[in-house]
């Protein structure tokens, strides 16, 4: 059992993913909505509430699209991730076992290490297929 300091600084739950790292060591490094859709991604099956959080982690990707890509498919925040960053995403892709999820990862590391360019289709496809996998879960 943890400490209350623990359980507040490290919590066990926080390092759940097969990667063996936790959110915020990629997190802390990405802009807001990404930020938020790779939390959802790495922790969707922590709190007992799968498919609220993968439906949020779609409603991240989404409103990153909606609000962050013009109208010439160019991203209009700063998007500069450093190399180590990027790394620790690749780790947490190469081993996410859930195809729906590894693709999401995908999306946001392909748009991070694009500058924030986005495809669109492959990116709404993945935004669909996660809708129609989180219909599988409670």
């Amino acid at each position: 059992m943890q400490t209350l300091l623990e359980e507040v600084n490290t919590p066990n739950h926080y390092r759940t993913h097969e990667s063996g790292l936790e959110a915020i060591e990629i997190t802390r490094y990405l802009i807001g909505d990404l930020s938020n859709a790779w939390k959802y991604a790495m922790r969707y099956e922590d709190k007992n509430t799968p498919k609220k959080d993968v439906l949020k982690l779609c409603w991240y990707l989404t409103d990153f699209k909606n609000n962050f890509i013009d109208e010439n498919n160019e991203c209009t925040a700063n998007i500069d991730v450093p190399v180590f960053v990027k790394e620790r995403m690749l780790k947490v892709i190469d081993t996410e076992p859930v195809v729906e999820i590894r693709n999401a990862f995908n999306q946001i590391y392909t748009t991070v290490s694009a500058g924030g360019l986005l495809f669109p289709k492959a990116y709404d496809k993945t935004i669909s297929d996660l809708k129609v996998y989180a219909e599988t879960l409670k």
